[in-house]
């Protein structure tokens, strides 16, 4: 059997660290597995980048041009969106590889065009990370927009407040065109995912699937809280929270705007005895005020370090307001640490309420502040779900898991053909 898997990047994002994660589970199982990427980071000689300057300046130049065609179209969406409409060349490399199926990943920013998507030769299987794949331009669609998907984007259900060029019906039509009638096998890591990928117009007739993504267990396991704040200078003596980077804020669907009142309200319960962790990032000029201290943690990139990272703290909290499968989430729980997060998207598909974790009421920052201040308040609650998400993490999430998963489907689209 052999896979040849597309992702914009190979190591460098949470998507791209998945893709390459499962790519390296299959090579495990012995499966034929290389990796083609519009930029290469990793030195993992199954991995295949530009093969020359001209190819990277090319996708580099390509960037510049979808950039061009996003500002014509004013929206108030400011999550990332993705054009994919020049010619790669990536179509043609597929096709002259020879592979018995080929997977997509997160190909967006010009990885591959969607003309060239629809002229691959063999079966498809594409692991969704976001909505792109059967939405416009956007990645996803903000509240009250999701009708575009599901019925069509017309001029009738476009926001009010959007202006120029309706680039998001452009890049959505091109998709109708090309990939409606396309064969292909659509696999999310969320259940959330997978209906909403059932719900549109693009894809309600494709098959999918849900499929959790996969981590190393073996490398975030937990460490003990003692060694790790030691290793990373942290206090011993104090209940430390952790969440993701505050240059996150740009995006509303990462919820910093409920963590800061949420933080206060914890600070509040517990005076000087909390104090925060924020992962990814240095301090900023304008830090908030959470009510406690807050010790800055640099992004990382390997996996060592992270785990380390969430050994160190008490509690993960993840504010989203919007999300499909988040790796921070599935690794805190890999590592013992207990994890808060609103009842939304995927999250209910990792955070069992009350057994492993906390599901807060979309979207009261006060039960969002109540899940912290119950794991913080009781180190018996604490242990336990910290045992109750290391056994989920070994269950569910351990990427040779996942492999065999994938493995199982793609034998069964092959026995068909």
């Amino acid at each position: 059997m052999k896979i040849l898997y597309l992702s914009t990047l190979d190591i460098m994002g949470g998507a791209a660290r998945g893709a390459y994660r499962l790519h390296r589970g299959l090579l495990d199982k012995g499966v034929d597995s290389t990796m083609l990427c519009a930029m290469k980071f990793s030195d993992d000689p199954t991995v295949l980048g530009p093969r020359s300057v001209w190819e990277r300046r090319y996708w580099n130049f390509r960037h510049w041009v979808e950039k061009g065609v996003l500002r014509l179209q004013r929206t108030t969406n400011p999550i990332i969106h993705s054009v994919n409409m020049l010619p790669t060349g990536n179509g043609r490399r597929v096709n002259e590889f020879d592979a018995d199926i080929v997977q997509l990943h997160w190909i967006g920013s010009e990885m591959i065009s969607i003309r060239e998507v629809a002229a691959i030769q063999k079966p498809i299987v594409w692991r969704l990370a976001d909505q792109w794949a059967f939405s416009g331009a956007e990645h996803y669609a903000l509240a009250g927009q999701v009708e575009r998907y599901i019925h069509g984007y017309t001029a009738e259900n476009r926001p009010r407040e959007y202006g120029g060029p309706d680039v998001d019906s452009w890049v959505w039509k091109r998709k109708m065109k090309h990939w409606l009638d396309k064969e292909m096998t659509i696999i999310t890591g969320s259940r959330w995912l997978a209906e909403c990928a059932k719900r549109s117009r693009l894809f309600q007739n494709k098959r999918v699937e849900a499929v959790k993504s996969g981590i190393d267990i073996s490398v975030y396991k937990p460490i003990g809280r003692t060694e790790a704040r030691k290793l990373l200078n942290l206090p011993q003596d104090k209940k430390l929270i952790l969440f993701g980077a505050l240059s996150a804020t740009s995006d509303p669907r990462k919820g910093f705007h409920l963590l800061s009142p949420a933080l206060r309200d914890v600070a509040s319960a517990f005076s000087g005895q909390v104090e925060a962790l924020v992962l990814g990032s240095s301090r900023p000029t304008d830090a908030p005020d959470f009510g406690m201290p807050v010790h800055y943690i640099p992004k990382l990139s390997d996996d060592v370090s992270l785990a380390l990272t969430y050994s160190a703290a008490d509690v993960l909290v993840a504010p989203s307001t919007m999300d499909n499968l988040p790796f921070s989430v599935m690794e805190a729980q890999a590592c013992g640490t207990p994890c808060v997060a609103f009842d939304i998207g995927g999250l209910p598909d990792m955070i069992d309420h009350q057994a492993n974790g906390w599901l807060a009421r979309p979207f009261e920052t006060d039960d969002l502040a109540e899940g912290m201040k119950t794991i913080l308040g009781d180190d018996s609650v604490r242990a336990a779900w910290s045992r109750a998400g290391r056994d989920k993490a070994v269950a569910e999430y351990d990427v040779a898991v996942q492999a065999d998963a994938y493995i199982a489907i793609y034998r069964e689209i092959l026995a068909g053909q």
